[in-house]
């Protein structure tokens, strides 16, 4: 078994890949604002064809992800995946503004959601190879906010790049990007290596006999699918309650999603004073009940209800990350971290749908009382998930 790493590697086996969430995050969103121009406008493709170029990346994660992480788990290694993964979907983005076609772009689309999934989700299980358990809240807390702000601000760049160099600008950047992403991996530091390697049974096995694991699973696929209902009804929504232009949409999305990005450097700290459990349960169902309620507030109301909405949302992503870290085996890490993100990216696919369809049968209120009946639930659920492990 190799030796532990040195001080220096353990403040870089954070830091690091916290930059490189950060980084894949923000070209998942990069290229967001200039899809139109892309596909409408270049290709001449609809509106349906926009949304596919981001739906097929969701299923890319969901189809990939798990086999990527059985693979990191089997081999007992974290950097290849990693490096490889940014590497290959960074030329797979640069080979995306030569392509004349839609099908095709979406083909290189499936294969570089692939390809990045192998890196951003073994960095996750990356994460939490290191440091002490009383440790995991903070990673948490610290790798979901390195997300969230990549997430926030890459939309708003790729609307800059799109504005001022063309529709391929986004795709080059995130290239670009994801190969010196990739460059910056090789300075990883691994795990300690475990002499015997567990079988692709063993470790199947192994998550089956931890059905726990599917809680806080369950509740990221529920927080992602209320994200992904948000995103895409509530700038609708505020367009035709207040007449809101782009700019405004944009401003008000951004009011939630930097509360929920900063709000999750500091609720770790609520996670390591009541424990994962109660915080996530009181979070989700907290949550819930202001999301339901955004579609009967009045227009003057939605600013700082936002940032409300956004400081709540992120009290749930830290404490799920952290029950999967402290409820996995070492040996099996990155193989529920993947199977979390594949719930978490059936979520964020199923959302919008659910919601579209939520809103041409009842309207607004009912599509976001939907989303918001799914995440209290998720809250109770967690209550009594937290009741029953404190008898056993």
């Amino acid at each position: 078994m190799n030796a532990a790493p040195s001080p220096a590697g353990s403040s870089r086996s954070l830091a690091l890949p916290a930059a490189l969430l950060f980084g894949s995050m923000l070209n998942l969103t990069l290229v967001v604002a200039g899809l139109k121009e892309l596909v409408v406008d270049r290709l001449g493709g609809s509106v349906g064809d926009a949304a596919l170029f981001f739906t097929v990346e969701m299923i890319a994660y969901a189809t990939c992800g798990p086999l990527w992480g059985l693979a990191s788990d089997r081999s007992g290694r974290r950097r290849p995946f990693v490096v490889a993964g940014f590497a290959a979907s960074g030329a797979l983005y640069l080979a995306m503004p030569a392509v004349d076609s839609i099908p095709l772009l979406l083909a290189l689309r499936f294969l570089q959601g692939g390809c990045a999934i192998a890196g951003w989700s073994t960095v996750m299980a990356l994460v939490f190879d290191f440091g002490e358990p009383a440790s995991r809240p903070r990673r948490a807390g610290i790798a979901g906010a390195a997300i969230i702000f990549g997430v926030g601000s890459g939309a708003p760049l790729g609307g800059w790049l799109t504005h001022t160099l063309g529709a391929e600008a986004p795709l080059v950047a995130a290239g670009v990007s994801f190969l010196a992403l990739a460059a910056a991996a090789l300075a990883l530091v691994e795990p300690a290596r475990r002499e015997r390697r567990p079988t692709p049974r063993e470790l199947l096995a192994a998550l089956v006999a931890r059905p726990r694991l599917l809680l806080p699973s369950g509740v990221y696929f529920v927080e992602r699918f209320t994200v992904g209902l948000f995103v895409v009804l509530f700038p609708v929504h505020l367009a035709e309650l207040a007449g809101a232009d782009p700019a405004t949409r944009g401003l008000y999305l951004a009011f939630f999603l930097f509360p929920f990005a900063a709000g999750q450097l500091g609720s770790y700290r609520l996670a390591r004073r009541w424990g994962p459990l109660p915080t996530l349960a009181g979070g989700a169902a907290a949550y819930g009940l202001a999301f339901a309620a955004i579609g009967e507030l009045a227009a003057s109301a939605l600013a700082g209800w936002m940032v409300l909405l956004g400081l709540l949302a992120a009290v749930i992503f830290p404490p799920t990350l952290a029950l999967v870290a402290e409820w996995s085996a070492p040996a099996t890490r990155a193989s529920a971290m993947a199977a979390f993100n594949l719930a978490g990216s059936l979520g964020f696919a199923l959302g919008p749908l659910v919601g579209a369809r939520a809103l041409e049968l009842a309207g607004y209120s009912a599509a976001f009382a939907t989303g918001g009946a799914l995440a209290f639930t998720a809250g109770l659920a967690v209550a009594l998930a937290a009741r029953r492990l404190a008898g056993s």
